[in-house]
């Protein structure tokens, strides 16, 4: 008999260390859809039973991102029972599609369930500020600065600029007529914006009656509602050469590619001449100086030279504000083919007084 019970004994033990809680899920995965980036905070609970013999308890919930918080049951779940893991998304910042997971760890036979969340965030409307970032007036534009790039001499460049006017009156826009240079045509299309209205301000550039090459910059006035404001302009002039043009082409020939200006005490000027040639067949001209530093003033002596004739570009190097070694670049631009560009440096080092 004492044998008997000690059998059974051993095999309830055994039983009870067999019994486990288990976890099942109704599903591991929720779509939400559409959601709208500003409309709030999205929830879906995730329900569960315990089929195990043992009660359930959730030990932790870990999230794959910050933008998704859980909630669960504390209290341990008793075999039979249901629980429950509510997921919250906010979709605030977050637009497009998103799968994040959600891993929860527990006592079951199985420690770990990850349960995952779907979906696709729509964009929130973008303020009319980051479509028209610029204001005239009332008027909201999508830029200030015309910007023509690349305009071959001679040639017309047109370039549009669009506005919309969010206000709850008319808008008048008009070119200003005594300010607009002879080289520059605005027009505007409707001239009266009436209110939530788009049109377009249309910039034409006719390199043709202008008199500069290379980089170039101005401002354009139009009047909104009669007040005047600038569009401010940038284009980049470049000649075109024929193969007749190419025949018969002066050619620059600079006499010093580099210029060193020795050692500089701190503030102080020095003046330097760069001096060219033409040994080419037609007239040379100068058409303009890049200079992309402001401590080198510049003056073309002589803008046009003729086949075997000098010239000259007077400069002045100011160390200003400048220590130590120097190094920049002068470029000019002359109307040969073969030597449209032709680069001179300028060096110089700055020491303390």
């Amino acid at each position: 008999m004492r044998t008997l019970l000690t059998i059974l004994t051993v095999i309830v033990t055994f039983l009870g260390m067999d019994a486990q809680p288990v976890m099942q899920f109704d599903t591991l995965e929720h779509d939400f859809g559409q959601v709208k980036e500003l409309g709030g905070i999205v929830q879906h609970r995730f329900v569960y039973k315990n089929i195990g013999d043992k009660p359930l308890i959730i030990n932790r919930v870990h999230t794959s991102c910050g933008c998704t918080s859980p909630a669960w049951s504390k209290e341990p779940v008793l075999p039979g029972r249901s629980g429950y893991i509510d997921v919250s998304f906010d979709p605030r910042d977050r637009p497009g599609s998103f799968t994040k997971s959600i891993i929860v760890s527990c006592n079951a036979k199985e420690e770990s369930v990850t349960l995952y969340i779907t979906g696709s965030v729509t964009p929130r409307p973008e303020p009319l500020s980051s479509s028209y970032p610029y204001a005239m007036e009332g008027l909201r534009l999508k830029a200030t600065t015309v910007n023509f790039n690349k305009i071959a001499a001679g040639q017309t460049g047109t370039k549009e600029i669009e506005v919309v006017n969010p206000s709850k009156a008319n808008i008048v826009i008009a070119p200003d007529p005594t300010n607009t240079p002879p080289y520059f045509q605005v027009s505007v299309k409707p001239s009266i914006l009436k209110p939530g209205e788009k049109g377009t301000i249309k910039c034409t550039f006719n390199t043709a009656k202008f008199t500069e090459y290379d980089y170039v910059t101005f401002d354009v006035p139009i009047l909104v509602n009669t007040y005047s404001h600038d569009l401010h302009t940038k284009a980049i002039i470049h000649e075109v050469f024929t193969e007749k043009t190419k025949k018969k082409a002066p050619v620059l020939e600079l006499e010093n590619r580099q210029v060193d200006l020795g050692d500089m005490a701190s503030g102080e000027v020095k003046k330097f001449t760069l001096t060219y040639r033409n040994t080419g067949i037609d007239t040379l001209k100068i058409r303009a100086v890049r200079n992309a530093c402001d401590c080198i003033a510049l003056k073309i002596d002589t803008p046009s030279v003729p086949p075997g004739g000098e010239g000259r570009i007077s400069a002045v190097f100011d160390s200003e504000g400048r220590t130590g070694k120097q190094d920049r670049y002068l470029t000019i631009i002359s109307n040969s083919p073969t030597t449209q560009q032709t680069v001179c440096r300028i060096t110089a080092n700055i020491t303390d007084n």
